[in-house]
C-alpha cells in the first residue's frame, strides 16, 4: 500500500515550509439535500468506506531531506470527520469555507478531512472535503470522494498501487522496458527546456494595482455540460478548450485597463494548465500524478469562436500519447531539479493565469440517502489574485474561482465566464436568437 513518493509531493511540503502563510489546500464543497445528519453518521460512512481507498491511512512528510510516505499507526478515520455549526444565511457558509481554506492540516497524520457544515438551512447542508496538495492532486481528490460518497458499487483496488515494478520506473507495470524509459526521460528533459525557453518570450504581464489581503472567497457559476460538448464539436475543439476560451474572454472583460501597461498590449497571455498523467491502476493512489504545460489563450482575439480554434490548436499536441509519456517521465526526475522548476514557476505567479483542466466526477455522490446536488471545487492562492477551476458533475459544468478579497469588488468573474460560454454555444450551435438559462450554485 505504501507508494513511491514523487518529487511534486515533496515540492509542496518544502515550499510551504519556506513561504509564511502559504496553505496548499484543495477541496470540494458538496451541497447535500436534506436535514443535516448527526456527525456520527458521517463518521460511520467514512470509516466504513476507507478500505475502498486504503492510502487514505497514509501520510506524506519530509524526513532527513527526503520525501517519504508512511502508514499512520494511529490512524482512525473518525478523527478526520469534523463538524461546524453556523447561523442561517449563505454568507455564514461562505465564511466557514473560506476560513477552512486558510487553516492548516495536521502534518503528523494523513492530510485530509471532511467537515460537516450545517445550521444555515433546514433543507440543505454541506460536506467539505479538504486535502493538502502534497497528499492529493485533483484526480486523487475526486477518487477519494467517489470512494467515500459514491453511489455506485466499489471499484476493486489493484495491487499496482504500491511501489513501481522494476524496469519501468513509472508504476504502470507496462513492462515496456528500459529503452522506452530512457527515451521518455530524454523527452521530459527536452520538454522542460523548451518550456523554459518559451517562458523567456515577452508575455502579457499585468498587475492588480492592489495589495492582496491573503483572505479568499470562493464563488461559482454553472452551465449545462452539454453546452461545452456541443460547442466543441461544432468548432473542432474539446470541452476543455471551450472552458479556457471562455476564461480568456471573461478575464479580458473583467480586468481593469489600468492593470495592463501600454507596452504590454498585444502580448500573449498564457495559462498554466495541470495535466493528469495518472495510470489506470493508480486510480486510488494519493500524491501527485500531474505535470503542467503553458497554453496561449489568444487573449487579444476579437472573435470568440476563433479563440476556441486557436486554443484547440495549442492543446492538440498535449493530448498525444508521446507527450503524455514525456510529461509522466518528469515525475521521476530528481526532486532538486523539479523543485527548482517549481520555484521558478512560483516566482512568476504574479500576473499569471492559473487554472485547471475540466475535471469530471463520474456517477453520483450521496451522504446516506441524501443526494449531493452540486459540487464546487476550491483552490489555493500564492501571489495570485485568483485561480479558476472547472468541474463536471451531474450534467453541470461548474466554474469556481478562489479569489483574494482585495479584488472581489472588481467584478463577478465566474458570471462573465458563464456568459461567455452561453454566447459561444449560441453562436456556434443554438442560433443567435435562442436564450438559454445559466445557473449559479453559489
Amino acid at each position: 500500500m505504501i507508494q513511491r513518493p514523487n518529487p511534486v509531493d515533496g515540492c509542496f511540503i518544502r515550499y510551504e515550509g519556506e513561504q509564511l502563510g502559504f496553505r496548499p489546500n484543495i477541496g470540494m464543497v458538496m451541497h447535500a439535500r436534506g436535514a443535516a445528519p448527526e456527525l456520527s453518521r458521517v463518521q460511520e460512512q467514512v470509516a466504513g468506506r476507507i478500505e475502498r481507498m486504503p492510502t487514505l491511512a497514509c501520510t506524506v512528510t519530509r524526513r532527513g531531506g527526503r520525501t517519504v510516505w508512511e502508514e499512520d499507526p494511529a490512524f482512525d478515520p473518525h478523527d478526520h470527520v469534523h463538524e461546524i455549526r453556523i447561523p442561517p444565511g449563505p454568507l455564514a457558509l461562505s465564511e466557514a469555507v473560506d476560513g477552512l481554506l486558510r487553516a492548516p492540516l495536521d502534518e503528523d497524520s494523513p492530510r485530509w478531512g471532511v467537515w460537516l457544515i450545517h445550521g444555515y438551512s433546514d433543507h440543505e447542508y454541506v460536506l467539505f472535503y479538504r486535502a493538502h496538495h502534497a497528499a492529493q492532486d485533483g484526480q486523487a481528490m475526486m477518487d477519494a470522494l467517489t470512494a467515500l460518497f459514491g453511489t455506485q458499487p466499489p471499484v476493486s483496488v489493484s495491487p499496482a498501487v504500491g511501489v513501481p515494478r522494476t524496469g519501468t520506473g513509472t508504476g504502470t507495470g507496462t513492462g515496456t522496458g528500459t529503452g522506452w524509459w530512457q527515451r521518455s526521460t530524454a523527452r521530459a528533459v527536452t520538454w522542460l527546456l523548451a518550456d523554459a525557453v518559451t517562458s523567456l518570450r515577452p508575455t502579457l504581464g499585468w498587475s492588480t494595482r492592489h495589495t492582496l489581503s491573503g483572505e479568499v472567497q470562493v464563488v461559482s457559476a454553472a452551465v449545462p455540460e452539454s453546452w461545452l460538448r456541443e460547442t466543441g464539436l461544432a468548432l473542432g475543439a474539446g470541452p476543455n478548450d471551450v472552458c479556457l476560451a471562455a476564461l480568456a474572454e471573461a478575464v479580458r472583460n473583467w480586468m481593469p485597463e489600468s492593470w495592463i501597461a501600454p507596452e504590454q498590449r498585444g502580448r500573449e497571455l498564457y495559462v498554466n494548465l495541470p495535466i493528469s498523467v495518472r495510470a489506470p491502476e493508480e486510480r486510488f493512489m494519493m500524491g501527485n500524478r500531474i505535470s503542467a504545460v503553458r497554453i496561449p489563450v489568444a487573449f487579444w482575439e476579437e472573435s470568440p469562436t476563433a479563440r476556441v480554434s486557436a486554443i484547440a490548436r495549442a492543446t492538440r499536441p498535449v493530448k498525444t500519447e508521446g507527450m503524455r509519456r514525456a510529461l509522466r517521465a518528469q515525475l521521476s526526475l530528481p526532486e532538486p531539479l523539479v523543485y527548482r522548476i517549481f520555484r521558478s514557476v512560483a516566482a512568476k505567479a504574479e500576473g499569471s493565469l492559473a487554472t485547471s483542466g475540466l475535471m469530471r466526477l463520474p456517477g453520483r455522490l450521496a451522504m446516506g440517502k441524501d443526494p449531493i446536488e452540486t459540487v464546487v471545487t476550491t483552490a489555493f492562492l500564492d501571489k495570485d489574485p485568483f485561480e479558476m477551476v472547472f468541474l463536471a458533475y451531474g450534467g453541470q459544468a461548474v466554474a469556481s474561482v478562489t479569489i483574494d478579497r482585495a479584488v472581489v469588488e472588481v467584478g463577478n468573474l465566474v458570471a462573465l465566464w458563464a456568459d461567455a460560454v452561453e454566447r459561444l454555444h449560441r453562436e456556434s450551435v443554438a442560433g443567435v436568437d435562442e436564450q438559454l438559462p445559466v445557473t449559479a450554485p453559489s
